[in-house]
């Protein structure tokens, strides 16, 4: 009877750490995967192939999901210019002129963001200090 009882409390134990590590993930997670709205995103980027910072061009993503005319620099990358742009939990899509997905920049820290181009170029995204 004894070992039936220490048994008992050792799940129940275990089932409330089980509980407090699934809502200390769940929480974590929903915090890292937040919206931006486009106020929060608007302002000047960097865009460069992570392998070459110098061919870097300066962009300005506007609150209007918008571009400033520099945006033109990532058709040697993307093969066309984006015309508008969106946020997602995980990233930014930048979009094309018939509205399709041109690329998804994937965040990798605020403020950072990356996206796998073909063969093995990588494209990075780098907000300015304001």
């Amino acid at each position: 009877m004894h070992h039936t009882r220490r048994a008992f409390r050792f799940f129940k134990a275990t089932g409330y750490v089980a509980a407090l590590l699934t809502f200390t993930i769940e929480s974590a997670m929903a915090n890292s995967l937040l919206l931006l709205s486009p106020a929060q995103l608007a302002g000047s980027w960097t865009f460069y192939p992570q392998d070459d910072v110098t061919q870097a061009c300066q962009v300005q993503l506007v609150a209007d999901k918008t571009f400033s005319p520099e945006i033109k620099c990532l058709e040697v990358w993307l093969g066309q210019a984006p015309v508008s742009w969106s946020a997602t939990p995980d990233g930014i899509f930048l979009m094309g002129k018939d509205g399709t997905d041109l690329v998804h920049m994937d965040r990798i820290e605020p403020g950072l963001y990356e996206a796998q181009l073909a063969g093995s170029k990588v494209l990075m995204m780098k907000r300015l200090p304001e």
